[in-house]
C-alpha cells in the first residue's frame, strides 16, 4: 500500500510539472494577440508571477512576458550581434569578455524604451559561461553565471 501511495504521488508530481499550473487569463491572451497579431507557434507557460509565451514572428524567435492582469512586462528577441546597437557592440568589444565565444545575443524590449536591455551569452569553456547584460548606452551592468 505504501508503494502504491508513493507511485501515485510521483505520477501526480510528474503530471503537474509537465502541465501549466494555472490557466493563462483571457486578458493576457488578448493583450498578446493585439500586440503580436502575426505571431505563430505560441506556447504558453507560467511562472510564479507572470505568464510567458514563446513564439515566432517572421523569422525571429521571441519570448514575451505578461502580468496576470494583462500588462506587458517585456519581450526577448534572438538577434545577431550586428543587430545590437553600436554602443552595445562597442561595450562588448571593450569588456574583459571580448575574446570569449559568443553563443547567443538577445534584445530585451520593455514598456519604457530607456529600460531596454541587451544580453550577450558568452562561453570560454564547457564550465565557464556568462550572460552579460548591457543597457542601451553599452554599459555592462550585470554578469550572470550561465548553465
Amino acid at each position: 500500500m505504501k508503494h502504491l501511495l508513493i507511485l501515485s504521488a510521483c505520477f501526480l508530481f510528474t503530471t503537474a510539472t509537465n502541465a501549466q499550473l494555472f490557466a493563462v487569463p483571457e486578458i493576457v491572451k488578448q493583450t498578446f494577440a493585439k500586440q503580436y497579431p502575426d505571431a505563430k507557434e505560441a506556447k504558453w507557460s507560467d511562472g510564479l508571477d507572470n505568464h510567458t509565451v514563446r513564439f515566432t514572428l517572421g523569422d525571429k524567435k521571441m519570448k514575451a512576458s505578461y502580468a496576470p492582469k494583462g500588462d506587458w512586462v517585456w519581450t526577448e528577441t534572438k538577434v545577431e550581434m550586428t543587430e545590437l546597437p553600436k554602443a552595445v557592440q562597442d561595450g562588448f568589444k571593450d569588456s574583459k569578455y571580448k575574446d570569449w565565444t559568443v553563443k547567443e545575443t538577445v534584445s530585451v524590449t520593455k514598456p519604457r524604451a530607456e529600460a531596454n536591455e541587451y544580453k550577450i551569452v558568452v562561453q570560454k569553456s564547457a564550465l565557464n559561461k556568462k550572460i552579460l547584460v548591457f543597457d542601451a548606452k553599452g554599459r555592462l551592468y550585470e554578469e550572470l553565471i550561465g548553465l
